[in-house]
């Protein structure tokens, strides 16, 4: 089963508990590319006028967030504090907010950068690998989910939604 997707722009988020890979996203083209990594002040402080920035300048009308899923189909411990910040996401700026499986994002995004960048270059900034996994994380969801004609009916899927988690 899968979820429908609102045609236009979406922003992609890969937390981590000090930053957060952003890319951005055009669902009728079903490709992303990375924007930017957040870091965050501390484990707990969000910048969130850089995040209300990043809205303000794209104008997305979605958000992503990448949910740890184990092979299992167990969550890994981060999951909660992946949920809170959906939560919160949803609750500052309104928009509808979705989950898709990361598994192996951030394995993905250090190899494409590796051979595109070298290993030395990757080693020294682990941010590109971040804002890279969104990028992933967003073509994934894009890949899995067909376009939806209306605003109003958005159905539940295996893509999680805010309140289906």
């Amino acid at each position: 089963m899968t979820t429908s997707v609102l045609p236009g722009t979406w922003l992609a988020f890969d937390y981590g508990a000090w930053r957060i890979g952003v890319a951005v996203g055009e669902q009728m083209l079903g490709s992303a590319r990375p924007l930017t990594t957040l870091h965050h002040r501390n484990a707990h402080q969000i910048q969130w006028d850089a995040i209300g920035q990043l809205l303000d300048e794209w104008r997305p009308v979605g958000l992503v967030l990448g949910w740890p899923l184990m092979d299992s189909g167990e969550t890994y411990p981060v999951a909660e504090f992946i949920r809170r910040f959906g939560r919160r996401l949803d609750g500052r700026f309104n928009l509808p907010v979705r989950y898709v499986d990361e598994r192996l994002s951030s394995e993905h995004a250090q190899m494409l950068l590796t051979t595109r960048h070298g290993k030395d270059k990757v080693k020294k900034s682990p941010s590109m690998i971040d804002a890279q996994a969104a990028a992933i994380i967003l073509e994934t969801f894009f890949s899995q989910s067909p376009v939806h004609s209306s605003e109003h009916s958005v159905e539940s899927s295996a893509a999680y939604q805010t309140n289906g988690t």
